[in-house]
């Protein structure tokens, strides 16, 4: 499942999460699978995967460029994106990293800002590959799920 992969990939990242609407299209992949007898498995594996990888290169590039984040597109014409992915991280840490996949812009923003903010790999990598699964399923599951009830 190449597609699932790169759609939650771009999903993550910055700037492609705001050029390709990988949700929608995640709903209308999982309907096709279920039309075609496919499971369910393979596209939320490979969605939820290619959005981790995708956070992991975020979250590292905001570890690497972590001074020059707020002179960047998005955060320098957007400043309050970044004081309120600041204050998710501070305020929720875990619970808010896993939540904010549901939350529009800071979706692909709180990669970058927590690398940028130097919180620990350990701390980030399981609530991110927690906040992957559960947003891949809710967005396959969708269109699997009404063709199946369909049926």
């Amino acid at each position: 499942m190449p597609i699932a992969f790169l759609l939650g990939f771009a999903e993550s990242v910055v700037v492609l999460a705001w050029l390709v609407p990988s949700s929608a299209i995640l709903v209308a992949l999982g309907a096709l699978q279920q039309s075609v007898g496919g499971d369910f498995w393979p596209p939320w594996i490979a969605a939820a995967s290619g959005a981790l990888v995708g956070d992991v290169l975020s979250f590292a590039v905001g570890w690497r460029f972590r001074h020059e984040i707020k002179r960047t597109w998005p955060f320098s014409d957007r400043p309050q994106w970044l004081v309120a992915t600041r204050v998710v991280l501070r305020t929720w840490g875990f619970q808010g990293i896993v939540a904010s996949k549901f939350f529009g812009p800071i979706r692909s923003c709180i990669p970058v800002v927590a690398g940028a903010a130097h919180m620990r790999w350990r701390a980030f990598v399981p609530a991110s590959a927690l906040s992957c699964l559960i947003w891949a399923g809710a967005f396959i599951l969708p269109g699997y799920g009404v063709l199946a009830l369909a049926d």
